[in-house]
């Protein structure tokens, strides 16, 4: 979609504008969406959401094919998109744990990471390539034949995801509980301050397609290979934390990675050749992918049961910060340009997380 957008207009802002109604759309209901996605059977919330998705890419696809497609369109379906997202992220997460139980918790969450690093490099790369040979309409059609068939899938699991409630509670008391609990607890506090760091990271959503069609001046087939090596990123970090997955200090390696994130945006603005940001691509995939298992695994562990869904939401809440913060770096790169807009974007939480890191050790270490 970003390359639609791109198509559409050169306004950097325009990019991140569509990232930044949907990120608000997801941030905005997450809070409620983990109080439903603890009180209701997880499977067919996520076959649902499945199904919500298709239907977006397949009116997307038809009103490109019918071409009457506009940018208002875009943001309507974005509103849409941000709303089946934020139910289908903590959903997703703790179904897994449902799945398998909470003693194989770090095993199944890097495991489902490596399925979705698996989307990230074959989606991204498949997609630049349907783009250039078939069109814009064939890529969301197919994207919506794939999206269908993945909760057709989920629909063949015996188990429902349900969590046991002993009493009946109102949806509000259960959201204020949830905030409740986390205030109360200075270590999870300030992991998810670090979370909110996403709000700068997240400059890296709209600003891949600015930098593939104006810094660097290359095609749509290599800016799908700049998200192909990113997943590529995210595979290897999977696969390494298959294999000796994190048991402790959840505290520290979420701040830790976060941090690194933001140190791969600060390189990446330099982008002195096509090589060096996919570099710098397979870095950012790789911290990003450290940053999304510890948090999942982190906070999940850290909180009773009953709380998983909504501890998970405010987690996914603070991340869509980034598409916040993506409709700022768009509008300051406007203004002052793509590789000074991004630099300052990296600098500013790399310089903030170290003293986070730094200061807040010993609470970090507590979670």
């Amino acid at each position: 979609m970003q390359w639609l957008v791109t198509s559409l207009t050169e306004l950097r802002t325009a990019v991140g504008f569509i990232a930044f109604v949907q990120g608000g759309t997801i941030a905005f209901l997450s809070p409620m969406a983990g109080v439903i996605v603890d009180r209701y059977p997880k499977r067919n919330l996520i076959i649902l959401g499945r199904l919500g998705l298709a239907c977006v890419a397949a009116s997307i696809g038809l009103l490109v094919w019918a071409d009457v497609i506009a940018y208002w369109q875009l943001l309507v379906v974005s509103v849409v998109g941000g709303l089946l997202a934020s139910v289908l992220s903590p959903a997703t997460q703790t179904f897994v744990v449902d799945v398998v139980g909470r003693n194989r918790t770090e095993h199944a969450i890097s495991l489902n990471a490596i399925g979705s690093s698996f989307g990230t490099i074959g989606g991204g790369a498949l997609a630049g390539v349907l783009v250039g040979a078939v069109g814009m309409v064939s890529t969301f059609l197919s994207a919506a034949v794939g999206v269908v068939i993945a909760g057709l899938i989920v629909l063949t699991i015996p188990i429902e995801g349900r969590t046991s409630r002993s009493e009946p509670t109102s949806l509000w008391k259960d959201l204020k509980d949830g905030f409740a609990y986390v205030r109360e607890r200075p270590p999870l506090m300030l992991a998810l301050l670090c979370c909110a760091m996403a709000f700068f990271n997240g400059a890296i959503s709209p600003m891949r397609v600015v930098f593939a069609r104006h810094v660097l001046e290359v095609g749509a087939e290599s800016f799908g290979v700049m998200s192909g090596v990113h997943g590529i990123g995210t595979m290897i970090a999977a696969l390494a934390v298959t294999l000796r997955p994190p048991r402790r200090n959840f505290g520290p390696l979420i701040a830790g990675t976060m941090l690194l994130y933001a140190v791969g945006l600060l390189l990446y603005s330099f982008a002195f050749s096509f090589e060096w940001v996919l570099a710098v691509e397979g870095l950012m995939g790789f911290a990003g992918q450290l940053w999304h298992i510890c948090a999942l695994i982190g906070f999940q562990l850290s909180v009773p049961e009953e709380m998983r869904g909504r501890v998970l939401a405010m987690v996914f809440t603070l991340a869509q910060l980034g598409f916040v913060g993506g409709l700022l770096v768009s509008a300051l790169a406007d203004l002052a340009g793509d590789q000074v807009a991004l630099s300052i974007f990296g600098a500013i939480p790399t310089l903030l997380l170290s003293g986070i890191f730094i200061f807040g050790w010993k609470t970090l270490k507590k979670m």
